[in-house]
């Protein structure tokens, strides 16, 4: 499997340069394909546009330069891939674009700093790497306080796991996670990431209707683009972080419970079932499950822990205890026909679980196929900017009761 580190670095006018030399050639690639399909109702190939566009490109290295006609075309077969609903990559009028390297132009030096191919007769692009490891590609690309660089690397897992248990984890919007491994359960609260959201979307409205009242163009309007760009891009390191570090923790948690093996809860397509309303759909369509799951997966696959998707339908509706089905509507489940009680997003997590057992047809320390009549309360895990990512960290995890 591979990582990919994400860290700044500062602008400089080769940097400048060259992501304004790529933002170019997106645009021309746009502009000559719309206009051949326009006028002659002929979609050109890739292999076309970098013969026609990027050989021999006055500015940009050959492969960085075949890069940009690789992004146009995959955000192409993305659209057609929808059933070519929303918008196709339309000239834009970029000023920037992302640059990006293949493993043929990047070359990891002993002292640690990689050295990125450019034109014949240029200065290389040096970077320090923090890491051992040849990065695979190398994207660059411009951001409010300079340029970012994406790396990806490839790694082996290290196995951590002391045990042979197995965990049910339920995605959720109220708890980011619900986890239960057979003998005791824990949730992640979500309530600062519904903050962050909350905040971030009063303050683009905020300023979108700022940004209205003034002339397109002018130099008060540029200012409050740029400083909404600036702002909302801070909003998202800050989730991002949040994600990270809640999705290391919930790895930390189960390895310490030694877990080595888990089933999440499969919620992709749900946004086109769902129907609440303007403000739940809002909430529900800005749900960060498919970030969130994702970092747990490699997270727990890096330490050995073995990763599968199931099919969660129905599985918070369903009694743990006797199989009725029973929609709840607040945070407990209490079933009418066994009397069983439980939080609802536990009641989710043990169903997974089960369904995982059995999709697995799994042997081992499995003695909780049937649960007590009334379950535990589960702890509950806070988000705080000091969240100790590592079990063996000695500060301490606020926690709540659910």
């Amino acid at each position: 499997m591979y990582l990919t580190p994400k860290f700044h670095i500062e602008g400089t006018d080769q940097l400048e340069r060259l992501s304004r030399s790529s933002a170019d050639l997106w645009n021309q690639i746009c502009t000559w394909y719309w206009r051949t399909v326009d006028r002659q109702n002929h979609w050109l190939s890739k292999t076309a546009t970098r013969r026609w566009h990027c050989k021999g490109h006055g500015r940009l290295p050959s492969q960085t330069a075949q890069e940009v006609a690789e992004q146009f075309y995959q955000a192409v077969g993305s659209w057609h891939d929808n059933d070519r609903r929303g918008n196709p990559p339309k000239r834009c009028d970029k000023e920037y674009n992302v640059l990006r390297w293949t493993y043929q132009g990047v070359t990891l030096r002993d002292d640690g700093v990689l050295r990125l191919s450019t034109k014949r007769g240029e200065d290389s692009i040096l970077i320090d790497w923090p890491v051992d490891e040849e990065p695979r590609t190398v994207e660059i690309g411009k951001s409010s306080g300079g340029f970012v660089v994406r790396a990806q690397y490839d790694t082996e897992p290290v196995d951590r796991t002391t045990g042979d248990k197995i965990a049910g984890i339920d995605l959720g919007e109220k708890h980011l996670a619900a986890v239960f491994t057979g003998q005791d359960a824990f949730t992640i609260n979500g309530g600062e990431l519904r903050a962050l959201r909350h905040y971030q979307n009063s303050l683009k409205a905020k300023l979108d209707a700022k940004i209205d009242r003034k002339e397109r163009g002018s130099s008060r309007w540029t200012k409050l683009v740029q400083t909404k760009n600036k702002q909302l891009d801070h909003i998202d390191n800050k989730i991002t972080d949040l994600l990270h570090k809640l999705s290391r923790k919930v790895v930390e948690m189960l390895l310490e419970r030694r877990v080595s093996a888990i089933g999440i809860g499969d919620v992709r397509g749900i946004r086109d079932r769902i129907d609440y309303g303007s403000q739940m759909n809002q909430r529900l369509h800005q749900w960060a499950y498919g970030e969130f799951a994702r970092m747990i997966e490699y997270k727990a696959k890096l330490a050995g822990i073995t990763v599968e998707r199931v099919d969660e339908a129905y599985t918070s509706q369903e009694c743990p205890q006797c199989g009725h089905r029973k929609k709840p509507s607040g945070r407990e489940y209490a079933c009418s026909e066994c009397g069983f009680r439980g939080h609802r997003d536990v009641v989710g997590a043990a169903n997974i679980r089960r369904r995982y057992v059995a999709k697995r047809k799994y042997v081992g320390n499995d003695n909780s196929s049937r649960l007590p009549g009334v379950m535990a309360s589960p702890s509950g895990v806070r988000f705080h900017p000091h969240l100790s990512c590592s079990s063996r960290s000695e500060r301490k995890t606020n926690r709540q009761f659910a």
